[in-house]
């Protein structure tokens, strides 16, 4: 590691963990609820928030109980080595295919959108490469680069979004509070969907220079869960829940209706899929690094910059495994649902117990000596 690029505040977390999460459930959260339930989307998303905030103060926990650690050694405290480095290599594992499906999305919706006669295989070798740049550098820079482009997105897309609700219908909101709690269950797994990317304090939290801040991480999730509020109102009471469904990104769909007059900018589009670019980029560079620093334990390796490369071909080749996008969202659906609970939710709450009973043990024995 690199001498001062090792230490973060627990702001500059908050920032990462923000961006981290909103790349990867924007585009398609909406659709994903409408095809839940036909209202009382909103309740879905709050209950799913709650769940996440839940997992989120558990993560929080880990980095408290093991500060200035990274998080391969809290696995060898808490699992012994042997079984550490299994979970790290699995670790590494969900990340780098997780980084893949992202950027297949991506390249699909550039190409969509503003470069149709580009190959998809130039622009998912584009943002990848602009990653490894930024793995190199390690945490702080990517800190900094957090801080610098989170009023970017945030504040231009509540604007944006705000301009949408001139021309909505309140009316595709109703009726309320009439789902059932079985609804509410079926559909927590679409909604912790659009929350992955907070396991990323797991990996950063031992670069924290007050740990005993970590807890606070947990606003992290209030925030993108109230800007994922604003998001699926806006589109649900533009479209409604029928036409919903048959809407592949009612997110970006959202602003092909924005027709606002004496407006600057005629094509507001543009600015979308520049924040959105930039959203992305902020899902695969922190989960990119994350992946290169389990990488960096595992082979204890004195400098992170020579292993960040290596995952460039490997994310490449896997992003270009779906036939097509539809696949590619099947694919993530349940990665998502299996493997990201196992290595989201499961085993940091093993850690966790396991961390609390020795911290218990120790003073145990402090007391009896």
């Amino acid at each position: 590691m690199q001498n001062n690029n090792d230490t973060i505040s627990i702001n500059q977390l908050i920032f990462i963990l923000m961006l981290t999460m909103v790349g990867t459930g924007i585009l398609t959260l909406p659709r994903n609820l409408a095809e839940v339930v036909p209202y009382d989307q909103w309740i879905i998303l709050l209950a799913g928030g709650l769940l996440a905030l839940s997992i989120a103060l558990i993560h929080g926990s880990i980095v408290k109980l093991s500060p200035n650690k990274q998080y391969f050694q809290t696995l060898c405290d808490a699992l012994t080595k042997p079984i550490a480095y299994v979970v790290g290599f699995a670790y590494i594992i969900y990340l780098t295919v997780f980084i893949a499906l992202i950027t297949r999305t991506f390249g699909e919706v550039i190409k969509a959108f503003l470069l149709a006669k580009t190959p998809i295989e130039v622009i998912n070798v584009s943002i990848l490469a602009v990653s490894v740049y930024l793995a190199r550098r390690g945490i702080e820079v990517l800190a900094r680069m957090m801080e610098f482009i989170f009023p970017i997105i945030i504040l231009f897309s509540i604007f944006i979004f705000g301009l949408s609700f001139l021309e909505s219908d309140f009316l595709n909101l109703l009726p309320v509070f009439k789902i059932e709690f079985n609804d509410i269950i079926k559909g927590l797994p679409v909604t912790l969907t659009s929350f992955v990317g907070f396991e990323m304090i797991l990996f950063f939290g031992g670069y924290l220079d007050k740990p005993q801040n970590a807890m606070k991480s947990y606003r992290a999730i209030i925030a993108v869960l109230c800007f994922y509020l604003l998001v699926v109102i806006a589109t649900f009471s533009q479209f409604g829940p029928i036409q919903m469904k048959y809407l592949v990104w009612p997110t970006i769909d959202l602003f092909y209706t924005i027709r606002l007059p004496g407006l600057f900018i005629e094509n507001v589009q543009v600015i979308v899929m520049g924040l959105w670019i930039l959203a992305i980029f902020s899902t695969i560079a922190p989960m990119h690094l994350a992946a290169v620093t389990m990488a960096e334990s595992l082979t204890k390796s004195k400098d992170q910059a020579y292993l960040a490369a290596p995952f460039l071909p490997i994310i490449y080749f896997i992003s270009i495994v779906p036939e097509n996008i539809s696949e590619n969202y099947e694919m993530i659906s349940k990665y998502t649902n299996y493997f990201s609970s196992i290595m989201i939710f499961v085993i940091p709450l093993i850690i966790l117990v396991s961390l609390v009973i020795q911290k218990k043990l120790r003073r145990k024995v402090q007391i009896n000596a």
